[in-house]
Parts: structure tokens; sequence; C-alpha cells
């Protein structure tokens, strides 16, 4: 019976890039939180940027959740923190490239609509709208799929058992990231529709290069766990 344990060299480095992540994250936070009111840390997007990094600050204190012997709460905290933390942080990323297209296409051509987007607070309406819909993408997942720790055959050795969260975790990969990817896809859109804004404003290509990144990691992972069935899937996964 084998499962991802501490001592293993990936596991050392899948904790040591979540450290750094983590505290980088923290960092960048403590320093917008002592110049909120700059008008630096304001055109950037003031109380949506910590909307984005506190979700990211909880996801990488998930990531201890995935390493040693599963059980009921870390399974649950694997199959649903994590990925919720980060449909936040995607979401706001990419409500962010919508407001930068907004403001200066939307206001002039439709000037009642975009009053209307300011007036109700659209970017957290959005954001709220897509955690529920996230949250119910979960809930439907757990109900549908076990939280208790499960067997899986080693295909390479028949005598080693991987013990795992969920046995259909490729399926539940594409469930839990179908939203995400959606989204990703929607800020890229928006971001490279912004790529000729002034460059005071080229928060939109940093968006597009971003979106490009995870769409085609998301792609790539995919694909490898179809094709991989080891212990290093938790990782993945």
């Amino acid at each position: 019976l084998v499962f991802l344990e501490w001592h293993e060299a990936p596991t050392i480095a899948v904790v040591l890039l979540a450290a750094l992540g983590f505290l980088s994250t923290l960092a960048i936070l403590v320093i917008f939180w002592r110049h909120f009111q700059t008008p630096m840390v304001r055109s950037a997007g003031g109380p949506m940027c910590f909307l984005m990094l506190v979700p990211l600050l909880v996801a990488y204190l998930m990531v201890p959740t995935y390493i040693g012997l599963p059980t009921v709460p870390t399974c649950l905290c694997r199959q649903t923190f994590f990925t919720l933390c980060f449909t936040i942080c995607i979401s706001c990323i990419a409500v962010r490239s919508f407001q930068i297209v907004c403001v200066f296409k939307l206001a002039s051509r439709l000037p009642r609509a975009y009053a209307y987007w300011v007036r109700c607070h659209g970017p957290y309406v959005f954001v709220a709208s897509m955690t529920v819909l996230k949250v119910a993408i979960v809930v439907s997942s757990l109900l549908t799929t076990t939280t208790s720790p499960t067997t899986l055959t080693d295909p390479d050795d028949p005598k080693v058992m991987i013990l795992s969260c969920n046995p259909n975790y490729l399926k539940g990969l594409l469930v839990n990231t179908s939203l995400d990817l959606l989204l990703s896809v929607a800020g890229f859109s928006f971001a490279y529709m912004g790529k000729e804004l002034p460059t005071n404003y080229n928060e939109a290509k940093f968006i597009t290069f971003c979106m490009t990144f995870y769409f085609s990691s998301s792609v790539s992972l995919c694909t490898f766990m179809s094709v991989y069935r080891g212990v290093l899937v938790t990782i993945l996964d």
C-alpha cells in the first residue's frame, strides 16, 4: 500500500515551491495592505487584489493535505477548498481583464450599461456568481463520488496498491477545472482585446500571458494524467 510520503524528492520539491509561493504572496498582500490608499494599488484593483491574494494563500495552505496518509478530512480539503480558492482567483483575473476593455470601449459606446455595471458592483457580483456555481459543481461532485480514501492498482505492478482520495481522479479533475478553463479563456479573450491600449495599461499583456500558460498547462496536465497512473498522480490531482 503506497501513498505520497513526506521524505520523497517530488514531495519535498512541491512543498518548497508551495512555501515559496505562500511567502511571496503574503509579502505582496502585506505591501498592498500598507499602501492601500495609494493610486498604484487602487489602479491595480483595490479590494479586488485582496480577493485574489487571500484565496491563493489558502490554496497554498492546502498543499500539505495532498501528502501523507489520506483521510476523510484531507480528502474533503483536496476536493473542495483548493479548487474553490483557485476558481475565485481566476474569476477575479477574468473580470479584471474585462474591466480593462470595459473602461476604454464599453464606457464610450454603452454609457448606461457601464454606469449600471459600476453602480451594481458588477465585478463582485460576477465573482460571487462564479463562486456559487463552483460550490454547486463541487457539491454535486462530492455527492456522486466518495470522500473516503480508496485503493487503485498500480498498472506497472499489480502487487502495489495506491491509496487515493478519488477513484476517478481524471474525471474529477475535468469536472473541477472545467469552469476554471472557461474563465481562463474568457480572461485571455478580453485581455487580448485590450492589447492595443495605452502603454500605461499594459496589465492586459500579463493577463494574456498568465491565462495562456494556465490553459496550456491544464491541457498538458490532463493529457499526462490520462496515460500515467502512478502514485505521483496525487501531486498532479
